[in-house]
């Protein structure tokens, strides 16, 4: 720089560029949206209603975060090396920029069904970058003819090859099959700016030469790449190999890495990243790539992280002060970025290797945090450096020689310049011909879906360019239509509209999803390029076992058994033990049994309760939780403590009180509630509550009983399952005082993965893993329910289902008083002679849905088992004791 006068200010502080700090900050924040897209596409995040961000991962990071820093060095350079200075390199970064704000806020217009179809993200998007390429390369040819070098070229290749990317995605080529091309550009601009500040050790013209060659090659082999790619990536792949060979020997690093500070650690990263290139080469050369591997992925980031980012980060006490026109101090933070990208790589590595998600994802994160890392150290240093590091300028040492030995350096530059043009041109020929003929272009998978579902539409396929729209809807609990036809190679694009009453989404076999989409709202999928028939499905909990699945068909493409869900289901052989449930019931605190008290004295009234919707994890029993949903007493919350998080709350009232209850959902999806107590229009009352939103529910009691209320948005089998009922007992006044009045509410769980939700095919087959009295098994096995010799008892009873009845009985008695359903069976009005009474029960029975209450004296201490008397259920949970003493 030569305006020193300017960077000087009080304080040893130097002006800061405001356009170039507004460009600066504009490429992190597209590398921040890239990165919040890899998370997306390593399903780490799941936002909901979100853009389909995780399709821009590429371009974002290429173009947007690291084509646009590249612009902006090469601006500054370019404007501090001439006299005129010339600033119109600086629409380079600007465009990029410019491209990364029109590509998201393209995506988001066309995420929505009514989206007109040209708005495109690669035409909004693509055409700002193809631009931005376009002045860089124009940028690089002025250097070139100011100082004509084999490394400038090489800059100038690598700008070109930037552009034919950009133009490619732009023309319709899908990003997979550009994703080399677009490495290609940030790889060759690496590889030139090594060759020219490593000047002393690549200054031989034969090897300045030879590299040159070797990138040319590596150009020429991209068209064969993505045309037949059987081919074509092993080749790329050897030609790749050979070029950072050739870079690794020669580079000041092998020897710099022994040093300390910024040359011991610049040495270290670039040694770092000649390997993870030099592994992505042999990938390329070796392993299989196809989509139900994760090694295509690995050769990508072990180049974009391993290599390119890498040297990036070797590089950036050097390239950021060029910048922001102040000193970038090494500090030993620099490592620990580092050492996260290195890492994260390894992990990913050993993911590629066992062909296991989770190390894969841990990879992914770690490689995103490492970048990360690597930004925030570096507004540290600029903003806290205090020391201003001594300036290391690589000056370029013009070779002394015969006027022979000139003329050989002038003749290798012109044949340098003609070898670069007729690769170009080659390449730039490739790319104009699979736009127009699309079907020449062909996809290896870059990686498995985060789900690692597989299919038939994974296969490879030609791709016909051509785009197949399918509108989708919602009724009831069906897509309309549920089967779509398009041709094999197209590619698919789904408008789903949800016309239904709650929350839906559509994933598909590919991993590839709407998100949670609001009732009365609508969004756009691109699927991609479908090779056969394939299946989608609306995976919340319960909807897909209804019908909610919808047939993709492919004329021409290869068939498929039905997509199968890739979440590890619980058998029923792996339930926990009778003997397990107890431990856990010992471990954990009861719900409360005893019937709650009437507060206004017997007064009728209004009664006011508040129940908030809660979706939480639960410990079954050693080594396995399950997923709840339940209604939860927001005066007494169970979000502390052990309690059962399933049933809601007993409420209580007389004949003839309002109940005013207000629902508030605070879960993920819609939910509902149906009280029996009281008349209400299901339209009105019982319709879907959105997350966040809350309704008010009133009805009147008339009559006495025990009422169940649940949850009835579809399918309400599975909501009942998942914990979301509880009981209402209404008193008409005419009971007779007991000692001891309790309430127990049999249900059922349905064990699905470990942590997850109930498994809705167990629901729908009535096939219950566990059974339980007031959300838990066995809880009044490990903490009894109490009463005296000789005193009454009066248990209510509800049988909440959904699917298995309750034959009540308590071994060792017999029932005096038995009713339910509005009616006595025992007892009755003449209840008060019931002792003395010869009639009785034994049992109390129920289907799903109905309630009673037993009434009984027990005259002998002992513990007293409370059972299910369909035997096989007890087994299963639905027991406890009665201790009398």
């Amino acid at each position: 720089m030569q305006n020193d006068q300017k960077m000087r200010k009080s304080g040893g502080k130097t002006a800061l560029p405001r356009s170039r700090m507004a460009l600066l900050i504009g490429a992190g924040l597209a590398a921040l949206l890239g990165l919040t897209a890899a998370l997306i596409r390593a399903d780490l995040i799941h936002p909901s209603d979100r853009v389909p961000l995780a399709d821009l991962h590429g371009g974002l990071m290429v173009y947007g975060f690291l084509g646009a820093a590249i612009g902006l060095e090469r601006a500054v350079a370019y404007r501090s090396g001439g006299s005129s200075k010339p600033s119109w390199g600086f629409f380079a970064p600007a465009l990029g920029l410019l491209g990364s704000l029109l590509c998201l806020l393209s995506l988001m217009v066309s995420s929505r069904a009514a989206a007109p179809s040209w708005v495109r993200v690669e035409l909004f998007g693509g055409i700002p970058w193809t631009l931005s390429m376009l002045v860089l390369t124009a940028m690089y040819l002025a250097i070139w003819r100011r100082q004509p070098s084999a490394e400038v070229l090489i800059q100038v290749l690598g700008s070109l090859v930037g552009l034919v990317g950009a133009a490619g995605w732009v023309a319709g080529l899908d990003a997979s099959v550009l994703a080399p091309t677009w490495l290609l550009f940030l790889i060759l601009t690496i590889v030139g700016e090594r060759v020219e500040l490593a000047r002393a050790v690549f200054s031989d013209i034969r090897l300045e030469s030879g590299i040159l060659g070797l990138s040319l090659l590596i150009v020429l082999m991209l068209p064969v790449q993505a045309m037949a790619p059987s081919v074509g990536y092993p080749l790329l792949g050897l030609a790749l190999g050979l070029l950072l060979l050739v870079m690794a020997s020669h580079d000041v690093a092998k020897g710099t890495f022994r040093h300390g500070g910024l040359p011991g650690f610049m040495g270290t990263c670039m040694l770092s990243a000649y390997a993870w290139g030099l592994l992505a080469a042999l990938i390329w050369m070796a392993a299989p790539l196809d989509s139900n591997t994760y090694w295509g992925d690995m050769a990508l980031h072990a180049l974009a992280v391993g290599f390119i980012m890498t040297m990036v980060i070797a590089h950036v006490c050097m390239i950021v002060p060029s910048v922001i026109r102040r000193p970038l101090p090494f500090h030993p933070l620099l490592w620990g970025a580092w050492a996260l990208m290195q890492v994260g790589l390894l992990i990913r590595l050993l993911g590629a290797i066992r062909l296991y998600t989770p190390l894969w994802k841990a990879g992914n994160l770690l490689n995103v945090l490492g970048i990360l890392s690597m930004m925030l150290t570096v507004v540290y240093l600029a903003a806290r450096g205090k020391q201003v590091l001594a300036s290391k300028r690589y000056r370029r040492r013009q070779p002394e020689g015969s006027p022979e030995t000139e003329r050989l350096g002038t003749f290798a530059l012109r044949t340098d310049l003609v070898a670069t043009s007729a690769t170009v041109l080659v390449l730039v020929a490739a790319v104009v011909l699979m736009a127009i003929r699309p079907t020449l272009a062909v996809s290896v998978g870059a990686s498995p879906s985060a789900g690692s579902v597989r299919d038939a539409s994974s296969k490879s396929v030609q791709p016909t360019g051509h785009t197949s729209r399918a509108s989708i809807k919602v009724k009831g609990m069906a897509f309309v239509p549920d089967t779509i036809t398009i041709d094999a190679g197209d590619r698919l694009v789904v408008d789903f509209q949800n016309t239904g009453d709650q929350r839906h989404d559509l994933v598909f076999a590919n991993g590839k999803s709407t998100g949670s989409v609001p009732a009365g709202q609508s969004v756009s999928v691109d699927v991609g390029v479908l090779g056969g028939d394939t299946l989608g499905w609306c995976s919340l909990a319960g909807h897909r076992q209804m019908g909610m699945e919808l047939k993709v068909k492919t004329r021409g493409g290869t068939t498929t058994e039905q997509a199968q869900s890739s979440a590890p289901k619980m058998t029923m052989n792996q339930a926990p033990s009778a003997a397990k449930l107890k431990l856990q019931a010992e471990k954990s605190d009861p719900a409360k049994a005893a019937l709650p008290p009437l507060d206004d004295q017997g007064r009728a009234g209004t009664r006011k309760y508040t129940l908030d919707v809660k979706e939480r994890k639960e410990q079954v029993a050693a080594g396995l939780e399950r997923t709840v949903w339940s209604f939860d007493d927001a005066s007494d919350p169970r979000d502390r403590g052990s309690r059962p998080l399933a049933q809601g709350p007993v409420l209580r009232g007389r004949v003839g009180d309002t109940f005013e209850v207000t629902i508030r959902n605070k879960g993920s999806m819609s939910h509902s509630i149906d009280f029996h107590a009281g008349p209400a229009v299901p339209q009105t009352m019982m319709r879907n509550i959105d997350p966040g939103k809350e309704l008010i529910y009133t009805f009147t009691a008339d009559r006495a009983g025990i009422w169940m209320y649940h949850c009835s948005s579809d399918p309400m089998s599975n909501h009942i399952a998942n914990g979301m009922y509880g009981a209402v007992v209404v008193d008409d006044g005419t009971l007779s005082p007991v000692a001891a009045e309790y309430v127990l509410v049999q249900s059922e769980i349905y064990l699905g993965s470990n942590g997850g939700a109930a498994d809705a095919e167990k629901v729908a087959a009535m096939s219950p893993d566990i059974m339980t009295f007031n959300g838990r098994a066995f809880q009044y096995d490990a903490h009894p329910l109490t009463l005296e010799k000789g005193q009454r008892v009066r248990i209510w009873v509800l049988d909440a289902g959904p699917n298995q009845p309750l034959s009540f009985h308590i071994v060792g008695t017999q029932f005096d008083t038995v009713w339910t359903e509005g009616r006595y069976l025992i007892g009755g009005d003449s209840r008060a002679d019931s002792a003395a009474s010869s009639a009785g029960a034994q049992v109390l029975p129920l289907l799903p849905a109905q309630g009673g209450f037993v009434e009984l004296k027990v005259d002998q201490p002992g513990d007293y088992s409370i059972v299910n008397h369909i035997m096989s259920l007890a087994e299963k949970g639905a027991h406890g004791i009665l201790r009398v003493s």
